[in-house]
């Protein structure tokens, strides 16, 4: 196979990944009128680095992300009365937890929260950690694991009790925390896997060589006018 198809499906390959993400937006959009995420959903981009933070990159550990949720079925009024319960759980290769022996309590946040009639809140500084943690939470090594690896994939609780999944509640998108050894947060991402350079190197090298054939062609094309 030339080189020029290789950079072609490579570009196809990355425009549909585009593509795909866009439509993953839109799905988990409300229309208007709706009353958004029922119990049980995960809500898309509710846990957010809270200041500058480098893209493609894993929180760090002891980072502080906002938990951002929108309107949505699951706590608006009555159930916008009873305070929301925030807890980071394991979610191995992004799969929801189904037992609450897969979320760590020690994590649960300190404020109190309670949701707008619509179901809607925010809580700024939650602090994420890589999971079991032996230097801020005081864990051994048994309990839930997050990490930086599919394996180890996190995601957040967010309800009336974490003990009962059967309460109104919803999950943030699964994400990654990166462990760091001081649970400092000083290298703050925005959750995503990080990105191999194993992968990211040979594209580039492929993007430039692309580049470097259709200037020589366009060259010869000129030369030949």
């Amino acid at each position: 196979m030339s080189i020029r198809h290789v950079a072609r499906r490579v570009a196809v390959s990355l425009a549909a990944t585009a593509a795909a993400g866009t439509f993953a937006a839109l799905a988990f959009t409300a229309p208007a009128g709706a009353t958004g995420p029922a119990s049980g959903d995960i809500v898309p981009n509710s846990a957010q680095c809270s200041s500058a933070c480098g893209a493609g990159v894993p929180f760090d550990s002891g980072q502080n992300i906002n938990v951002v949720i929108p309107a949505n079925s699951a706590f608006a009024s009555p159930d916008n009365s009873t305070a929301k319960d925030i807890v980071e759980c394991a979610a191995p290769n992004g799969v929801v937890p189904t037992q609450s022996i897969n979320c760590d309590g020690n994590t649960i946040q300190g404020p109190s929260v309670v949701a707008a009639a619509d179901g809607s809140f925010t809580l700024q500084n939650y602090t994420v950690y890589a999971l079991p943690d032996s230097i801020s939470l005081g864990e051994g090594s048994s309990g839930p694991v997050c990490g930086s690896t599919s394996a180890t994939e996190c995601i957040l609780y967010i309800g009336d009790n974490y003990n009962d999944f059967t309460k109104p509640h919803l999950w943030s998108q699964p994400f990654f925390v990166k462990a760091n050894g001081n649970d400092a947060g000083a290298n703050p991402g925005d959750g995503t896997p990080e990105v191999p350079m194993a992968i990211i190197l040979p594209l580039s090298a492929m993007g430039l060589l692309g580049a470097t054939v259709l200037i020589r062609r366009r060259r010869k094309t000129a030369r030949v006018a």
